[in-house]
């Protein structure tokens, strides 16, 4: 994986974790930038990570820090794992990688130019690009620490009802639907990608649907209009069995059009859609709310 550099992290909240971690990150998503590295301390000492900085921009989408709603949405998710294991035994149990969250500590992009430390330039925001290392990796950053997982991570749905039909697995569709029979038709998970092993499914980044509202687990909280869009796409298979799910028959005809706009503002792609994406749709977030607090009963099988 590369050598490692003197990029650190210190301790933060529960996590007794330290890591250290490369200069240059190897792949980004619209949160989130991912960098190599390994522990340096705590129980897993020497073990390899992947290390996930968040840019601030994600994070000015949120009224709190980027990594307590990620947190939140991983330890929901791992909680719906257990019992879908549980009621749904497979040859291939599912479980959610859960992160730990420290801060960038000391930055190792530095020369020194008579004595004086300079920040060097690093891989920058887009590939082919060099920035200051200052810019790149910011003493303070918050940061997410996920262990090593060996394999091809594949991406199975989006919050957007993006299916990958070629996957052919019956199991991360079913928990989805389980999620929303489960909770009682108060949140959904999706957005799912994972790494098959011997020993089951890792799933990682995990996006919430909740009845409480938009973005109560974060930006890709799409709220109830992710659990209508999950189910327009959604196919039933035989894990599915008994859960129940929305009647979409009963979004009562005062609230259509504004729902429909609303659907049609989450484009049904491969990647994550945002909440911040909803203001396209040109309804008030007055009436969102409203729809947000009103839809869930009606629609409730």
């Amino acid at each position: 994986m590369g050598s490692y550099q003197s990029n650190t992290s210190s301790e933060i909240g529960y996590s007794s974790n330290r890591v250290q971690f490369e200069d240059d990150w190897f792949a980004q998503g619209a949160a989130r930038r991912a960098y190599r590295g390994k522990y340096c301390a705590g129980p897993k000492e020497g073990q390899l990570c992947v290390v996930k900085l968040y840019k601030e921009e994600w994070c000015s989408h949120l009224n709190e820090l980027a990594w307590k709603a990620d947190t939140r949405a991983s330890e929901k998710a791992q909680e719906m794992a257990v019992a879908f294991n549980r009621d749904r035994p497979t040859s291939k149990p599912i479980k959610f990688v859960i992160p730990d969250i420290t801060n960038v500590d000391t930055s190792s992009g530095f020369n020194l130019l008579w004595f004086i430390p300079i920040a060097s330039n690093v891989k920058g925001k887009l590939a082919g690009t060099a920035e200051s290392s200052a810019e790149m990796v910011p003493k303070g950053a918050s940061i997410a620490i996920e262990e090593y997982l060996r394999g091809e991570f594949t991406k199975f749905n989006s919050n957007s009802s993006y299916v990958n039909h070629d996957v052919g697995a019956y199991g991360p569709g079913a928990f989805s639907h389980y999620t929303y029979h489960k909770s009682r038709g108060t949140l959904l998970i999706s957005d799912i990608q994972w790494i098959r092993q011997a020993d089951g499914y890792h799933f990682t980044d995990p996006a919430v649907q909740s009845v409480e509202g938009v973005s109560s687990y974060g930006a890709t909280d799409l709220g109830v209009f992710g659990i209508i869009k999950f189910f327009q796409n959604h196919h039933c298979n035989d894990l599915c069995r008994g859960f129940s799910k929305p009647d979409l028959s009963k979004i009562p005809r005062d609230a259509l059009a504004d729902v429909n706009r609303l659907l049609q503002a989450i484009k049904q792609r491969h990647s994550s859609t945002y909440t911040y994406e909803l203001q396209r749709a040109g309804v008030p977030d007055h009436r969102m709310r409203q729809l947000q607090m009103r839809i869930p009963q009606a629609i409730a099988e």
